[in-house]
């Protein structure tokens, strides 16, 4: 068995992997599975001295090529850092630019938090955000959550009000943080589609894992559940402005290498692709931060979320954490290893390793095991 001080860096490292490219993570765990097998050596015929130069000529021209596109790439990496360092630096311009977030979200959230919340006063908010209202329609209206009458008949929501009051106040305290986070997804991570479908499996784990936890420390469920889905807006807004601004530097750069007559470097630019390694470095370097400012900018008033995001984002983390915080911990790594585990991407001595650092609650595993962390789980009366 590896040991456990092994087991944690393997762990996260397939997360990343999986994170980045599901091909690439299984072929990796299929090599270190692997025995390796000495290469056969088949002889071949000896090659005459003007074929051996052929050969050398042409690796020495890719070699020379690929050192072109790998400074290039470098060069442009470096600036693009530079351009998300600064923009992450504005909390503001992240929540209204690159996130796009409606300020009447927030204000929703902290209705949501309180006991006074009512369906009249929820609705004067949410009709401040359009795409709210079509996103509950619609998901109200959908074969998972219709409702029908004593007959069997569909009972349609048409409007705003409608949709609130079938959902009821208990539901929507999960179903708004989990629209929000759908809503804002990063669109186009070319050529890694599926970061997409990594961000909302991740986001639905953890904050149902966090949901799960919550009465272990004796905090609101849905609470922690909303606290579990916010936790990737940072990792969002990184992973958006990586795509946005390499696209925007690179088409810069390759202008101005056509108006200078560059044509190697020209070459080279179109070759550079989007690096998922260097994503991966800037969302360790950057993504917890980014969460606890655009939490602390959104100024929840009601919702307990800034001083447990805020110390996520310290480099030197308290002696006694925040319960929030732990369960934060406990809930994102218990989200990993399930989603690693539905991808067969994990032992289960790996597992258990992995999950023994973080020490949690007794009874709390047996309690995560049971839990879905791919649905939200609402509960939903379907008559009438």
């Amino acid at each position: 068995m590896t040991s456990p001080a092994t087991n944690t860096p393997i762990v996260e490292a397939r997360f990343k992997q999986l994170f980045i490219d599901l091909k690439a993570a299984k072929q990796q765990l299929a090599d270190e599975n692997s025995p390796r097998v000495a290469k056969e050596v088949v002889p071949t015929r000896e090659l005459l001295a003007v074929e051996k130069q052929a050969r050398e000529d042409k690796k020495l021209s890719q070699e020379k090529e690929d050192n072109r596109v790998e400074s290039v790439a470098a060069k442009l990496h470096q600036e693009i850092e530079l351009k998300l360092s600064e923009a992450l630096s504005d909390p503001e311009f992240l929540i209204t630019k690159v996130l796009a977030i409606d300020m009447a979200i927030p204000k929703i959230l902290d209705l949501l938090a309180v006991k006074a919340c009512t369906v009249s006063r929820l609705e004067v908010l949410a009709t401040e955000v359009p795409w709210l209202y079509k996103d509950l329609l619609k998901m109200i209206n959908s074969a998972k959550y219709r409702r029908r009458d004593s007959k069997g008949k569909i009972i349609s929501a048409d409007t705003l009000r409608v949709a609130l009051t079938f959902f009821g106040i208990d539901n929507l305290k999960m179903v708004v943080p989990f629209l929000l986070i759908r809503r804002h997804l990063p669109q186009i991570t070319d050529p890694y589609p599926h970061i997409k479908r990594r961000i909302w499996e991740q986001s639905i784990a953890t904050a149902m894992s966090s949901k799960r936890l919550a009465p272990f420390y004796q905090l609101d469920e849905n609470q922690a559940f909303t606290a579990g889905m916010l936790q990737n807006l940072g990792p969002i807004a990184v992973i958006k402005l990586y795509f946005r601004l390499f696209d925007q530097i690179q088409l810069s750069a390759l202008k101005e290498a056509e108006d200078t007559l560059k044509h190697q470097r020209h070459s080279a630019l179109t070759k550079v692709e989007p690096s998922g390694e260097l994503l991966l470095s800037l969302l360790d370097k950057y993504a917890t931060k980014a969460t606890a400012d655009i939490i602390d900018g959104l100024g929840f008033t009601r919702l307990p979320l800034s001083g447990a995001f805020a110390e996520l984002a310290q480099a030197e983390p308290p002696a006694t954490p925040l319960p929030l915080v732990k369960v934060l911990k406990q809930s994102n790594a218990y989200g990993k290893y399930r989603i690693l585990k539905f991808h067969e991407l994990v032992s289960n001595d790996e597992a258990k390793d992995y999950l023994r650092q973080f020490a949690f609650p007794v009874g709390s595993l047996e309690s995560l095991k049971t839990t879905d962390m791919r649905s939200i789980g609402l509960e939903t009366d379907n008559s009438e």
